[in-house]
C-alpha cells in the first residue's frame, strides 16, 4: 500500500479493538496527539530491553509479536492486526520494553508517545485506567491462546489461530505456513494440508504468503468441536 490517509487510519482504529471501546472524548484526545507512522516489511519496531516508549495501534499490515520468560529467547506467539494496540507495559511500569514487534509486511500504525500518555494521565487519573484496559485485553487474548493450544486436534488449533487473526472477510492476513505452524504448535506440512482443506471447504482463500478468512463462523464452529 503506497499511502494511508489520516482519516482512514483513524476510522480503522476507532472501529475495532481497544480504542473502539473508549469514551468518545478520550478517543478524540488521543488521536489529536497520535502520529501516523509507517514500517517496512522486516523492520524492527522494538524489542525487549529497548528504552520505555509509547503505544502502537495497528492500522494496516501484519506485525509479529514475540515474547518469552526472562532470559529466554523470544518466540512468535501472535500476529497483531488492524485495531490491536500494544506497548502499554512501559507506561504502566516505567521499565524497558518486554516484548518484540517486527513488521511482517508493510505496516501502518498510530503511535502515541509515552510523554503524551503521561501528560494525559496527569490531566485526568481516569486515563490511567483507560490505558490499563489494553493490558486487560491482552491478557484475554493470551488466555485464549493458551486455551486454543490445549486442543488435541491439530485442525482445531489451526482453525482457532485463523479465527483469532480474522478481522474482516475481505482483507487478507499476511501469514506464512511456517508462522502458522509455529503459532498452532504443529508441523509446516500439517498446517499446509489443513489450510488446503479449509480452502476447499470455502472457509478461507489462499494467496501468496497470505490467507483471507471467508467464513469465520465455520472456523469457530470447527475449532470448538469436541
Amino acid at each position: 500500500m503506497a499511502h494511508m490517509s489520516r482519516e482512514k487510519a483513524e476510522h480503522i482504529v476507532c472501529q475495532r479493538g481497544w480504542l473502539s471501546k473508549m469514551p468518545e472524548a478520550f478517543r478524540k484526545r488521543l488521536l489529536q496527539h497520535a502520529q501516523l507512522v509507517k514500517f517496512d516489511a522486516g523492520q524492527l519496531i522494538f524489542q525487549p530491553g529497548d528504552p520505555a516508549g509509547g503505544i502502537y495501534g495497528m492500522v494496516a499490515g501484519t506485525v509479529i509479536v514475540s515474547t518469552a520468560p526472562p532470559d529466554a529467547k523470544p518466540r512468535l506467539i501472535h500476529l497483531a492486526l488492524p485495531g490491536g494496540w500494544t506497548g502499554e507495559d512501559s507506561f504502566l511500569t516505567g521499565q524497558p520494553r518486554r516484548i518484540k514487534l517486527v513488521a511482517q509486511s508493510e505496516t501502518w500504525a498510530m503511535h502515541m508517545p509515552l510523554e503524551t500518555m503521561e501528560q494525559m494521565a496527569q490531566a485526568d487519573p481516569e486515563n490511567i485506567r483507560a490505558f490499563g484496559v489494553i493490558s486487560v485485553m491482552a491478557s484475554d487474548s493470551l488466555l485464549r491462546i493458551v486455551h486454543d493450544l490445549q486442543k488435541k486436534s491439530v485442525s482445531a488449533r489451526i482453525a482457532s489461530v485463523l479465527h483469532r487473526m480474522y478481522w474482516t472477510t475481505d482483507v487478507p492476513v499476511c501469514v506464512s505456513q511456517e508462522n502458522l505452524s509455529i503459532i498452532a504448535n504443529t508441523s509446516r506440512k500439517q498446517a499446509n494440508s489443513i489450510v488446503q482443506q479449509f480452502a476447499a471447504a470455502g472457509w478461507v482463500e489462499i494467496r501468496y504468503r497470505a490467507i483471507t478468512v471467508t467464513n469465520p463462523s465455520a472456523l469457530r464452529q470447527h475449532a470448538e468441536q469436541p
